[in-house]
């Protein structure tokens, strides 16, 4: 009856140690996978996002992409009362890229995306809480930073301008 006894002892410590080698294995390969999340870019994290501000009379779509060739893609339209009685609502459109040799890319990193446009305009994309930042800042000015909430409007349906099919690069009115 001893031997039986002592075998059962030997039984369970030899099963404590497997799930203890088992549990630490899967502890490790948690945090493995949260150092994988962790070397992700603002623009993959963000992948397909759209966002919605009004701003200075303006309604505006800002959807990020992670493509360097359209990072930032902008809807804006104009809200002016007059505008509107004489005409139905209409978007430019634009589209960033952010592999050009004007712009320097800062950062990209899981918080922030940050960059520069000939060496004198740094854009700044964080969040705050649930809200998209916009920080814009020139050499002589520094523009109160504007708030995007997420929407899931679709912006594929937005009615574009037929004058003008997209505002010049960087020419973000709101901004200025």
């Amino acid at each position: 009856m001893n031997k039986l006894k002592n075998l059962m002892n030997r039984f369970f410590i030899l099963s404590l140690c497997i799930g203890l080698v088992i549990s630490y294995s899967s502890c490790a390969l948690e945090d493995k996978d949260k150092n994988l999340l962790v070397d992700e870019t603002y623009l993959e994290k963000h992948d397909g996002t759209k966002w919605k501000a009004i701003e200075d009379d303006m309604r505006i779509y800002l959807r990020l992409n992670d493509d360097m060739d359209k990072a930032l893609e902008l809807w804006m339209s104009d809200l002016e009362f007059e505008k509107l009685l004489t005409s139905k609502e209409c978007f430019y459109y634009s589209h960033e890229m952010l592999n050009t040799e004007e712009v320097k890319v800062l950062e990209n990193s899981e918080s922030k995306l940050a960059f520069t446009y000939l060496e004198n305009e740094t854009w700044t994309f964080s969040m705050d809480g649930e809200r998209l930042k916009l920080e814009f800042k020139t050499l002589d000015h520094v523009r109160e930073a504007v708030y995007f909430s997420k929407t899931t409007d679709n912006v594929a349906e937005l009615s574009i301008c037929p004058e003008e099919k997209s505002k010049g690069v960087f020419d973000w009115k709101f901004l200025k």
